[in-house]
């Protein structure tokens, strides 16, 4: 049995929380549904900006990959051992998974390009990839809640979930701003209840980092990128 914050106080200790992974999803649904956004607000010639909002691309384009490749070696072997009769339902989450790491690659190198001048063709290219990868990524994100985690609740343990989310974290860049940053965006839309969980899981010192300068580092951030969008 652990003790650690949940964010339902009744979900049984004994199973994996995953209303958990709906907190991350929240912020996958609404960062890829902001970015073509962001991008096409950039005028033609504007690389200050571009570099700005390519920037956060980047970041949520290497948020995205690392979670689903910790899925893909560590979660989706687990359940298949445990589920077999089930092995239709994660097999087609194993491909979602292959179409949107090829539109990630094509969206990153097409954000490479954009950068550097800001043109406008490249751009309005780009919000068609970044368009596609969001109609992916939520179809995914529909069918996993809908089929996937229903299944992780009843067959995968607490250990082989706790050691997925924490593998996802673990390869995100050791760099305490993108940690923050990071945060923020989990922190943006969160409930209280869902806030509290969050900010349980941090170590001491990033929580009172967070509070101390985390809020206000993150808020000047999204204004710089978003331009009161």
């Amino acid at each position: 049995m652990r003790f650690t914050v949940f964010i339902d106080p009744t979900a049984p200790q004994d199973k994996p929380e995953t209303q958990q992974m709906l907190v991350i999803h929240k912020v996958m649904r609404r960062e890829f549904d902001v970015l073509p956004k962001l991008v096409a607000a950039v005028p033609p010639g504007d690389v200050r900006q571009a570099k700005r909002v390519a920037g956060h691309a980047n970041l949520l384009l290497m948020f995205l990959h690392h979670h689903h490749d910790s899925e893909d070696r560590m979660l989706w072997p687990a359940m298949l051992a445990r589920a077999p009769m089930d092995a239709a339902t994660v097999e087609k989450a194993e491909k979602q998974h292959e179409v949107v790491a090829g539109l990630i690659e094509t969206v990153q190198a097409t954000v490479n390009r954009w950068q550097t001048g800001a043109s406008e063709s490249v751009r309005d290219h780009l919000v068609g990839e970044l368009r596609q990868l969001y109609d992916a990524l939520i179809e995914h994100l529909d069918d996993e809640e809908a089929d996937i985690l229903p299944l992780v609740h009843e067959h995968v343990t607490v250990a082989e979930w706790d050691a997925t989310t924490r593998d996802a974290a673990e390869g995100m860049p050791k760099n305490p701003k993108i940690g923050l940053l990071m945060a923020g965006m989990v922190l943006e839309d969160a409930t209280p209840a869902e806030r509290v969980w969050f900010l349980g899981e941090l170590p001491p010192p990033v929580r009172l980092v967070w509070r101390a300068v985390g809020e206000r580092m993150y808020n000047r951030y999204v204004h710089s990128v978003r331009q009161d969008r």
